[in-house]
């Protein structure tokens, strides 16, 4: 492996995503998570605590379907239905259910303008609906009612205090006493069976009825359960649920009173008519009947003779032939009528059953496209295609009937004509038959026929009767509202998951924005992100356990043993040690520890029995000599000025045999000129003789330029960058040495890496121990600035 050339090693690896190095990231701010999810879920409980609880409170109608109710006998009325389209009637009582008109009349009968809720200080006040012990009773009302919030403090069962939050209103009164406030006026009264010992404030919330209106049409809703079936689906959400059971109960009920309501319109109309007809028969049947008496009496007759009964019961036939004959007339003519202002009329269609079947069909079809005209009016607007479609059904309609009463009039006329002239001849009969009696047969005729009449019309109107007492609604109550067993919202188990997320994310953010401000180097990732250049080695923070500047390289420390990773790496360059002696050592500032490592990575190589020389050529702020506690009077600024010879500046440690020092001298004025004297140069051509290793310890590259003068002697080159120290800006140094290759074979030392705080992880330092680090050997909890 010592072969390997230099970019063979450091060949840089495809980048992948290591999961492993992003969640280490996270790990040393394990608080703000600890707090974060604290928050968020003490956030969570206090939400939970505070919302009122949501219920669905749900219902399923059962609509039956009016087109199977046609028997085999219409027909007609079958073939009409079916030239007219499909069944529309589930969809359209859907929109029914679903109109403002119902739910007008459900805001109204429940009074649902007016809300109360009990005040609670800390929590959110609950809906008192049917319980409240007060009612309150609006008589004049204005926009600024609206606006006003009413607190009610109840004293005793007779009197209260009332007061607003904009302090327009505040003073006791009465039960049942006027309140003027605003331009507006109401009353409140107790409810003393709702009286409970110690009454909360009680909140009071007018509403405009169209804004409540809109409320619960936004939450209302109605749906077919099943393609195949006519039951529809009704729900709502609601806080209050007994509130949610009562709009939906009394909703189905005004839609089943209003469906009933269109439904006996037609029976009621009918009933009408013949209640008319039967006073004005009556009235004359009355008339007949006292002519009747009056003839008798005055002519003395007591009984006819055989043939004049003859005659008399021809004659009763032919007039009963007549009557018919003249009451279809009529009623061709109510039908008229009724084409003439259908929409405001009903079609009697009880008394049409004695007519034509076709023209009975026709005619029954016609109420029907009127009545479903009349629907879709209230719920669509008169462009809606299907509104259209039933006008224009309704046109044809017409049409048929006025050409098949045409038809039955003619006939009719003819029919009556014969008639007419039969009666003439009977009645030239009975002329042959004595004054008298003939005068008689003529009032006793009359008689008949009103009592015909009447009887007819008696026997329509229990058969209308029958129909408008026996009228149902086409809808069942499948199942009555019912209220679900939990709240639906809000769903805590999803307002957990979304405190946990957010109780992971918020602690992440902070730490993304942390990192973005932080604009020193936190971890080895901000080295590969900023710069190219290769990082050789990591050292990490030392131990409160080891004094002093040197480390023990013969102990087991973690440190120790870092610097040993540090010299192996070494061997993996190109050339191998023996081909570069000369190791020069930078940084970007004071303080990033190249001293301390120069210093200890010498110390490191001499324990291999090697002869090392440490040169302390930061001129301006040597501390070489301090951490090995040499005297400098006497070293590189004497020499460099010609003032002591290369034997002389060359001194001894304490630390190991093999390492020697050469201190850095008198701080000179100019330290620029005299490293750039030639006298350097011939100094490490000297100590390359004489050892096996030299480090130069340099002043920082960012700082001045002496180390790329010193960098023309040195084999290869170490930047020093620590971490939580060095700026990432300051890497930009890094990247312009390497590409403009003003120090050889340039590479980067990551020092003082808190490896455990910071959750970092890196390369397998203490390989051969078998321990992790800090295992056995205390707590590492900061490093001495170097």
């Amino acid at each position: 492996m010592a072969n390997l050339s230099e970019n063979n090693f450091f060949e840089e690896k495809e980048k992948e995503i290591d999961f492993r190095k992003i969640f280490v990231q996270y790990v040393q701010y394990w608080y703000l998570f600890v707090i974060s999810l604290i928050l968020v879920t003490v956030g969570a409980l206090a939400y939970l605590w505070y919302v009122r609880p949501v219920y669905k409170i749900s219902a399923s109608l059962l609509i039956k379907d009016e087109k199977k109710g046609l028997t085999a006998n219409n027909d007609v009325l079958k073939d009409l239905a079916a030239s007219f389209g499909g069944n529309k009637i589930v969809e359209n009582e859907m929109e029914v259910l679903k109109s403002r008109t119902l739910m007008d009349k459900v805001v109204e009968e429940l009074q649902l303008t007016t809300t109360y809720y009990a005040d609670y200080k800390l929590k959110r006040d609950p809906e008192l609906f049917g319980n409240s012990p007060i009612i309150f009773q609006p008589e004049k009302i204005n926009d600024n009612i609206y606006k006003e919030v009413f607190v009610i403090n109840i004293i005793n069962g007779k009197s209260f205090r009332i007061s607003t939050p904009s302090k327009s209103l505040d003073k006791i009164v009465d039960f049942g006493e006027r309140i003027s406030v605003a331009g507006g006026s109401f009353r409140v009264f107790a409810v003393m069976k709702n009286f409970v010992k110690n009454n909360l404030p009680i909140k009071v919330v007018i509403s405009p009825k169209n804004t409540m209106t809109d409320k619960y049409l936004d939450i209302l809703n109605v749906s077919l359960l099943n393609l195949k079936s006519t039951v529809l689906g009704i729900s709502l959400e609601e806080t209050a649920p007994a509130k949610g059971k009562a709009i939906l109960n009394k909703l189905i009920e005004v839609y089943v009173a209003t469906s009933l309501e269109d439904k006996n319109k037609e029976a009621a109309t009918t009933l009408h008519f013949i209640e008319d007809r039967l006073k004005l028969i009556t009235g004359e049947l009355v008339d007949v009947e006292k002519n009747v008496e009056e003839y008798k009496s005055n002519r003395g007759i007591t009984d006819l003779s055989e043939e004049a009964r003859l005659f008399l019961q021809k004659i009763n036939e032919n007039d009963t032939q007549l009557n018919e004959v003249d009451i279809k007339l009529k009623m061709l003519d109510n039908l008229e009528n009724y084409l003439k202002h259908s929409g405001t009329l009903i079609a009697p269609a009880s008394i049409t059953t004695s007519m034509d079947p076709i023209l009975q069909g026709l005619v029954l079809r016609l109420a029907d496209l009127e009545a479903e005209k009349d629907k879709y009016s209230r719920t669509e607007t008169t462009n809606n295609p299907l509104l259209q479609s039933v006008q224009v059904q309704i046109a044809n309609i017409k049409q048929a009937i006025r050409e098949n009463i045409q038809n039955q009039k003619s006939n009719i006329l003819a029919s009556k004509t014969k008639l007419a002239t039969n009666g003439k001849q009977i009645e030239g009969l009975i002329r042959d038959i004595p004054h008298k009696e003939r005068e008689f047969v003529g009032i006793k005729r009359q008689q008949m026929i009103k009592e015909s009449l009447y009887l007819l019309l008696l026997q329509k109107r229990e058969e209308t009767a029958i129909s408008y007492a026996s009228a149902v609604s086409d809808s069942r109550v499948v199942d009555s509202p019912y209220v679900s067993s939990a709240p639906v919202k809000p769903k805590r188990s999803f307002i957990y998951l979304v405190s946990f997320i957010l109780g992971l994310i918020l602690p992440i953010g902070i730490v993304n924005i942390i990192r973005m401000l932080n604009t020193k180097v936190m971890s080895r990732q901000d080295i590969e992100e900023n710069t190219k250049v290769q990082i050789l080695g990591e050292i990490g923070q030392k131990s409160k356990d080891e004094l002093g500047s040197v480390i023990d390289m013969r102990g087991k420390s973690i440190i120790s043993e870092q610097f040993r990773m540090l010299r192996t790496n070494l061997q993996y360059l190109g050339g191998g040690l023996r081909e570069q002696k000369v190791i020069l050592f930078t940084s970007s500032a004071s303080g990033e520890g190249k001293s301390f490592i120069g210093l200890n990575l010498g110390a490191s190589l001499a324990v291999l029995d090697k002869k090392v020389v440490v040169l302390e050529l930061d001129l301006r702020k040597p501390k070489v000599s301090e951490y090995l506690g040499v005297d400098r009077s006497l070293g590189m600024t004497n020499y460099l000025i010609g003032a002591a010879t290369k034997e002389e500046i060359i001194k001894s440690t304490d630390v190991d045999p093999n390492l020697y020092i050469i201190s850095s001298g008198p701080i000179p004025p100019n330290p620029v000129e005299l490293l750039s004297n030639g006298r350097l140069k011939e100094l490490v051509e000297y100590l390359k003789t004489q050892f096996d290793y030299v480090i130069l310890d340099t002043p920082p590259v960012g700082l001045v330029t002496d180390s790329i003068v010193i960098g023309e002697s040195a084999d290869m080159s170490f930047y020093v960058v620590r971490q939580n120290y060095t700026f990432k800006g300051q890497l930009n140094i890094v990247n312009d040495l390497a590409r403009q290759q003003k120090l050889k074979s340039l590479h980067l030392i990551f020092n003082g890496v808190d490896f455990k705080s910071a959750g970092y992880y890196g390369y397998g330092y203490g390989y051969g121990y078998g321990y992790g680090y800090g295992y056995g050997y205390g707590n590492y909890e900061g490093r001495e600035k170097m």
